[in-house]
């Protein structure tokens, strides 16, 4: 009888290909250099020394190790950290890391409501489901170049690449407001996606300026923070800016939520008809039959006072 020896990577424990008889070979799974032996592999070097950057902050999390950027945002109980396969082919993540452990169950929520878009069948999912954040990788992750630094709970999300700034960001680079052609295409990009969220049965329940993402060359805009996500008709759980625990969750509430955001990117000078559209939606949005009459209104309004559609340029500072 024929028997065969796995031959596997003594630091991650993935299958090694066939053994070169000599010289120097690398894991294909963590990219670590080995060095072929009478008894297996070993470690050419401390994996501190074979690897770029050792001294930045690495996890595994779903089998993979990545390396991690920096923190580019906080919210109430997680970190989110850019981050990147920590291999030779690398390729950038988002990294969600909990701080709160009392919100796990939050904090697993947001992951559920996620893949359940990613495996909705409405009409538009392969768009939309594009523009929403990419589920890689969710559980307890191992920190440390060996994962033997503690644990973090961490979902890893797919970096949709261009959208690097929030809408507080756009806020901050036009302290005057930007201009009001500008808004109709934020605006409508907003609530397209809302009208196929909307659509699949989920009200995001916190389109915040902080959860509005915007690629400014490409005039995209991507919803991210689905914590607050909350099933149609279901009663909201959580409060956020004034949306107190028991409102039922009803599209409205998305709807007068980006009216809101829209208003707080424009300065003094707004047009009239778009500044009464913005205040109705905020005040009445549940007068509208569903996100594309909105979106159908605010096409009219955009025709009333700026004319037939235009390119509207639109940059933010560090990005063309």
């Amino acid at each position: 009888m024929v028997t065969y020896t796995l031959v596997t990577c003594p630091q991650c424990n993935a299958p090694l290909p066939k053994l070169a008889p000599t010289g120097v070979m690398h894991c294909d799974y963590c990219g670590v250099a080995l060095v072929p032996t009478t008894g297996g592999v070993r470690l050419m070097q401390p994996p501190e020394m074979d690897l770029p950057e050792p001294g930045r902050t690495r996890l595994w999390a779903g089998g993979r190790r990545y390396i991690l950027d920096g923190r580019v945002a906080r919210g109430s109980s997680s970190d989110v950290f850019l981050g990147r396969f920590d291999h030779r082919l690398s390729e950038q993540v988002v990294v969600k890391m909990l701080r709160a452990p009392d919100d796990l169950d939050v904090f697993r929520h947001e992951w559920d409501v996620l893949g359940s878009l990613q495996r909705a069948t409405r009409d538009g999912t392969a768009h939309f489901s594009r523009l929403m954040p990419s589920p890689v990788a969710f559980g307890e992750a191992r920190l440390g170049i060996h994962g033997t630094e503690g644990t973090r709970q961490v979902m890893v999300l797919g970096l949709a690449s261009g959208f690097v700034h929030t809408f507080d960001d756009v806020r901050a680079a036009y302290p005057a407001g930007i201009a009001p052609g500008a808004s109709i295409w934020l605006w409508k990009r907003v609530l397209e996606s809302l009208a196929w969220l909307h659509g699949t049965g989920w009200v995001h329940g916190a389109v915040l300026p902080e959860h509005l993402l915007v690629h400014a060359r490409d005039h995209g805009v991507r919803l991210i923070g689905f914590s607050c996500a909350t099933h149609v008709g279901a009663p909201v759980k959580v409060t956020v800016r004034g949306l107190t625990p028991g409102t039922v969750a009803q599209p409205a509430i998305d709807y007068a939520m980006s009216a809101q955001a829209v208003s707080s990117l424009l300065g003094g000078s707004v047009p009239e008809p778009l500044q009464r559209l913005l205040q109705r939606v905020t005040d009445d949005a549940a007068s509208f039959a569903d996100g594309w009459a909105l979106i159908a209104e605010v096409d009219r309004v955009a025709r009333e006072v700026f004319g037939p559609p235009q390119y509207v340029p639109f940059q933010m500072p560090g990005w063309k």
